[in-house]
């Protein structure tokens, strides 16, 4: 019982954190999205305390968020392939990212993992992140450009140079 106790002290400190994570990960995915990001997460929480397998983990905190990627991933390839399909075009550019993008985006930039945590949650390589999230922050700068327009034409000879005769 006392066990029991610590797992849940360990895991109700990271609680706000993954359902960050979590909507995240959801962007405006069907019509609930917070109800399903919450639940995902309350899922992830319960399969930790039910098992204890949480207190084997060097980082509980690694588990549980490895944990909560594994279940989304679930959810969207039971939701019809949806993992491997480009997402629905909306206001959100994020939610425009291919899911294996998104998920490093948001584990390094948005969580503050540094790229080998974020490679052990993932199951890849950390230059697999790195690859990731390059291709995503791409994406970002591409979708930015493309609604804000045509950039200006650049200035013949760079500012900081003057012309002499």
């Amino acid at each position: 019982m006392r066990e029991i106790r610590h797992i849940a002290g360990d895991v109700e400190g990271h609680i706000p954190a993954l359902r960050r994570y979590a909507r995240g990960l959801i962007g405006s995915d069907g019509p609930d999205p917070v109800a399903c990001a919450d639940q995902m997460v309350r899922e992830v929480v319960e399969q930790a305390l039910q098992n204890g397998q949480l207190s084997a983990f060097k980082s509980p905190q690694l588990w549980l968020y490895a944990t909560l990627t594994t279940r989304n991933r679930a959810r969207r390839v039971r939701a019809d392939g949806l993992a491997q399909r480009p997402r629905a075009l909306g206001a959100d550019p994020l939610a425009k990212l291919p899911l294996e993008e998104r998920e490093a985006l948001l584990l390094v930039v948005v969580e503050g993992f540094g790229y080998g945590q974020a490679a052990s949650i993932l199951g890849l390589s950390k230059p697999g992140v790195a690859n990731r999230i390059a291709r995503a922050r791409q994406h970002l700068a591409e979708s930015q450009t493309a609604t804000s327009g045509p950039t200006p034409s650049k200035p013949r000879h760079p500012t900081y140079l003057r012309v002499v005769k």
